[in-house]
C-alpha cells in the first residue's frame, strides 16, 4: 500500500496570514502538538522581514526552541527562505532543511517578492548554488501554477518549464495552487503534458481550498500515485499576497482522502484540535 507523505504547513503558511499575532512560545507549542500526533515533517516558520509578514517574526527563535525540545525531530524541521540575507540567517542557526519560493505568474512575483519571473530564477539558481555547497536540503515552492488573483487562469505547462532546469538541483518541488482555483481538467493536462514525469518522486502538491476544489484535486492526485501533499492543520491559512486566497487544505481531509484510497500512515488522530 501507498504510504502517504505529509509536509504540515500550518505554522507557516497557516499563520501567515493570521490576524493576531502569536508570540514565540504559542507557535513553539503549535509545533509541539503536531509532533504529538505524528506529525513529524514540518515547516516552523520563515524568514522574511517581519515588516511585511509580522506573523512570521522571530521565525529563528521558534525554529531554536523547537530545535532543543524535539532535537530527535530536527531533522523534520524546516524554514522558508526569500533571499540570501534569510539563508545566511538559517546557516547561522544550524538550519539545513530550506524552502525557497517563486511563481509563475510576473504579476504575482512582483507583488510578492518584487522581482519579475525571470529576475526571481537568477536570484534562485545563487540561493540552490550556495545552499548546495553548504548541503542544505532545498524545497522549492512555484506559486500561480493554476490561477493568478492578477492574471488569472495559467497555463501550467508553460509556466513550468521556465522551472525545469532547477528541478534537478532541489530535493522537493512543491506546486501551489495560490488562489484555491485550480481544476482537475488543468492537472490532467499537466500531467499529460509528461513534463513533471522524470521529477515524479519529488514532486509534493500545495492545495488551498478557498473554493472547495482542494478534495476532488487532492483525490484525482492519489489515484495518479502521487503521495506527497501539503496541507495545514485545521485548514488554516492563506497567501497574504494573493487578494481572496484564503484557507489551505486541512491536514485531517487528506488523512481521510487518503485513507478512502487504502493509503497508509502513522498519523494519530485527534490532531484538529490543536489549531491556535
Amino acid at each position: 500500500m501507498p504510504e502517504l507523505k505529509i509536509c504540515e504547513v500550518g505554522p507557516r503558511d497557516g499563520l501567515q496570514s493570521a490576524s493576531r499575532v502569536l508570540s514565540v512560545s504559542e507557535r513553539v507549542d503549535f509545533v509541539s502538538r503536531l509532533l504529538s500526533h505524528g506529525l513529524n515533517k514540518i515547516e516552523v516558520g520563515s524568514l522574511v522581514n517581519p515588516k511585511l509578514v509580522p506573523t512570521m517574526a522571530d521565525s529563528d527563535e521558534v525554529y531554536r526552541q523547537v530545535s532543543e525540545r524535539h532535537p530527535e525531530h530536527r531533522a523534520g524541521f524546516s524554514l522558508l527562505v526569500p533571499n540570501e540575507r534569510g539563508l545566511t540567517k538559517a546557516l547561522e542557526i544550524g538550519c539545513h532543511n530550506i524552502a525557497l519560493f517563486s511563481a509563475t505568474s510576473d504579476t504575482f512575483n512582483r507583488r510578492n517578492i518584487n522581482r519579475s519571473v525571470a529576475e526571481s530564477l537568477q536570484d534562485l539558481n545563487q540561493l540552490i548554488h550556495i545552499a548546495s555547497e553548504k548541503s542544505m536540503t532545498i524545497r522549492l515552492y512555484i506559486s500561480t501554477v493554476f490561477d493568478c488573483a492578477y492574471q488569472g487562469t495559467m497555463d501550467a505547462v508553460a509556466g513550468l518549464k521556465l522551472f525545469l532546469p532547477l528541478f534537478d538541483r532541489v530535493d522537493e518541488i512543491s506546486l501551489g495552487d495560490t488562489t484555491g482555483r485550480a481544476t482537475r481538467t488543468q492537472i490532467e493536462n499537466l500531467l499529460q503534458s509528461q513534463i513533471l514525469s522524470p521529477f515524479r518522486e519529488k514532486i509534493w502538491w500545495h492545495f488551498h481550498d478557498t473554493f472547495q476544489l482542494a478534495a476532488e484535486n487532492t483525490r484525482y492526485c492519489m489515484q495518479q500515485g502521487y503521495t506527497q501533499f501539503d496541507s495545514s492543520a485545521g485548514g488554516i491559512g492563506g497567501c497574504p499576497f494573493s487578494p481572496g486566497a484564503k484557507g489551505n487544505i486541512a491536514t485531517e481531509k487528506v488523512i481521510a482522502i487518503a485513507e478512502e484510497m487504502g493509503f497508509t500512515h502513522t498519523i494519530r488522530p485527534g490532531f484538529v484540535s490543536i489549531t491556535p
